[in-house]
Formats: C-alpha cells, structure tokens, sequence
C-alpha cells in the first residue's frame, strides 16, 4: 500500500500497537515504511548492505522514541513521514561519522577556481532518477550536504548545525557539489551526443 494511500486510522493503530510494544504492529510497521526509509538512507549511504544496517539502526530508535511522536503537520501520514526522514537522516549522518568518512572533507573550506557560480540550468533537463545517480556518484561529503540543502529543504544554519560546520562551510561544500555534478552532465551530454543514448 502506498503511503499516501495509507488510511489514518491504521497509523494511529500501529503507533498504539508501537507504543504497546506489541511485535506484531512493529513487524506492519517496519514493512510498511521500509521501503520510505531506504530511499532516505541509500541517497546518505552509498553501499546497499550499510545501508540496511543503517535501516535497522533507525527501526530501534523509532520503536524506543515513537510515545513522544506528535504529529506536527496536516495529516497524520506527513507528520509520521517528516518524523521518521528526520531520525533516519540522523541515524545516517551518525553512521558516516563513526565510519569518519566526511570529517576531513566537510571541513575543506579550499576556494573553487570559478568562485561556485555554477549554472543549475543543465539540471533541470535531468528526471529526478538521472539526478539522483549521479548525486550517488559525489564523494559522502558533498553527497550529504547537496541531498539536505536541495533534497530535505535543510537552511545551511540547519546543515552547519547537524554536522558541526559552520554555514559557510555547508555553502561551499554545496557549491563544490554543483560543480561536480555540472561536469558530470557536461561529460554525460559529450557521451549522449558520440553514442545517443544517456550513459547512466
């Protein structure tokens, strides 16, 4: 069942059910946000078996913390939604970090030689599939803060927050980000002209 299809009633059953400690509403649970947490996780976390290890991870947090949940949007299924991004999103940051795959990038503040101005045009002829493969495709650094600045909505204020940086830093991380993916639409564009077709 597709999550907007999801009726609000059965959330709330699942989240007594949760809060209840009751193995069967946790196993619904689990299968049926699974899929919504490993589109979360996988665009943090490049390896499919970290990320599941990472899914598992966040399960347990949701089931220890799901009796302070209180919905804060319009419906009950975009608050659940917004509330399980947020610790999976955590729970991905907290798995680079002990792996210290972005400490040492996040905090390289070096200058771009064409001062970050990069052209967004290229990417908007891109579907969200073809974007997001070649997000997949920047180091974890610039992965993680192009997916919370453009993906998640996060501030750079916000950004600097989760990951111990300061904003400006979050910015040229991002902009080092766009111009990566700005080359790789420019390589994949030279592909797509030789050979006609898309090499993604």
């Amino acid at each position: 069942m597709d999550l907007a299809d999801t009726p609000e009633q059965f959330l709330q059953d699942l989240i007594k059910g949760c809060i209840a400690l009751e193995r069967q509403s946790q196993k619904c649970f689990y299968e049926q946000f699974y899929g919504y947490a490993f589109t979360v996780c996988h665009r943090f976390i490049s390896q499919e078996e970290e990320t599941v290890e990472v899914i598992n991870d966040g399960f347990l947090k949701i089931f220890r913390e799901i009796r302070h949940f209180k919905p804060m949007h319009k419906t009950l299924t975009d608050s659940l939604k917004a509330w399980i991004r947020r610790i999976f999103i955590n729970t991905s940051i907290d798995h680079l970090r002990r792996q210290r795959l972005i400490t040492t990038e996040l905090n390289d503040v070096t200058s771009l030689q064409n001062g970050g101005s990069v052209p967004a045009t290229a990417m908007h002829n891109l579907s969200h599939k073809e974007l997001m493969a070649m997000v997949s495709r920047l180091s974890t650094a610039y992965r993680l803060v192009f997916n919370l600045f453009v993906i998640d909505g996060y501030t750079h204020e916000e950004i600097g927050a989760l990951l111990h940086i300061s904003p400006g830093t979050s910015k040229s991380n991002l902009a080092k980000a766009r111009v990566n993916l700005q080359k790789m639409i420019i390589k994949e564009k030279k592909l797509e002209d030789a050979y006609g077709r898309r090499a993604i």
